[in-house]
């Protein structure tokens, strides 16, 4: 009976007969699949090295722009309770004087902030008459800015904006950094490690040019979403709308109510205290 052979029988014979050939063959294929393979991610990664290579450019031109600018004001921080508000363009006109004279201490102002789904950065549209405003009639003025960056350009984009809005005013007061849309908008997929990263980077910046960063936050964001032990070179500041706070960490100013109300401002604002004042040291005089 003649023997029947399935095709895989077939192969397995013509294998082993040319054994020899089918390795050679094989062997082309795999160092060819290899090939095709290393090409495959050598150009797929490249447009990203590219892509970083672009980025620190940026990065360092923004650095290299701003090396110059460095605060002269020198000042002595000492212990000491005072009143102070923040302020925005919610609050509209201020009357200064007015402010004075109802005994604000120190003010914090928001000198502008990144949207949350644009991106797009702006200023405060009160924020220059107010800095006027403020070192005009003597009170003591920091800032703050709203971020919503993503990554380490985008911070450097911010602080780079905000040193150059300040660097010609009398700032006395740490310069804060205010992220809370943890998880929102064009934040939805940024990791609390990353915002962290970029805080730091924020205010090292602003230590870097000569003036104090502190690190702006609920209870909530303090607690849950801030590694504190990496800010230990930076002011806290808390917002906590209740009589007495029960938050039991460090903290150097507390924004205890968003309904104060000052003479010389219509509406209500953020009133606050901090624990720490300034005294310049040319003249000794406390501001």
């Amino acid at each position: 009976m003649e023997t029947k052979y399935s095709f895989f029988d077939k192969i397995k014979y013509y294998s082993l007969q040319y054994r020899v050939l089918v390795v050679i063959v094989m062997t082309i294929s795999v160092l060819g699949l290899l090939g095709i393979g290393i090409s495959y991610c050598f150009f797929k990664n490249k447009p990203y090295q590219d892509d970083f290579d672009e980025i620190q450019v940026l990065i360092d031109k923004i650095e290299k722009q701003d090396e110059h600018i460095v605060n002269k004001l020198e000042v002595e921080e000492i212990t000491k309770e005072v009143r102070g508000i923040d302020i925005s363009s919610w609050q509209g006109n201020v009357d200064w004087e007015k402010v004075r004279a109802s005994g604000v201490e120190f003010v914090m102002l928001r000198v502008g902030l990144r949207k949350l789904v644009s991106g797009e950065i702006v200023e405060d549209t009160t924020f220059e008459t107010n800095v006027k405003g403020a070192n005009t009639v003597g009170i003591p003025v920091g800032v703050y800015f709203y971020s919503s960056a993503i990554n380490e350009l985008e911070v450097l984009e911010e602080a780079s904006f905000v040193l150059n809005k300040i660097k010609n005013y009398k700032i006395t007061y740490p310069v804060a950094y205010d992220m809370e849309a943890f998880g929102e908008n064009r934040l939805e997929n940024v990791s609390d490690e990353r915002i962290n990263y970029n805080a730091l980077i924020f205010l090292n910046y602003f230590k870097s040019h000569g003036y104090q960063g502190m690190l702006y936050g609920n209870k909530t964001a303090l607690t849950y979403h801030w590694n504190l032990s990496r800010f230990e070179n930076h002011k806290i500041w808390l917002a906590h709308y209740i009589e007495k706070t029960d938050y039991d960490r460090g903290y150097d100013m507390w924004q205890f109510t968003d309904q104060g109300q000052i003479d010389g401002i219509s509406g209500n604002l953020d009133l606050n205290v901090a624990y720490f004042a300034y005294k310049e040291v040319s003249n000794g005089n406390d501001f």
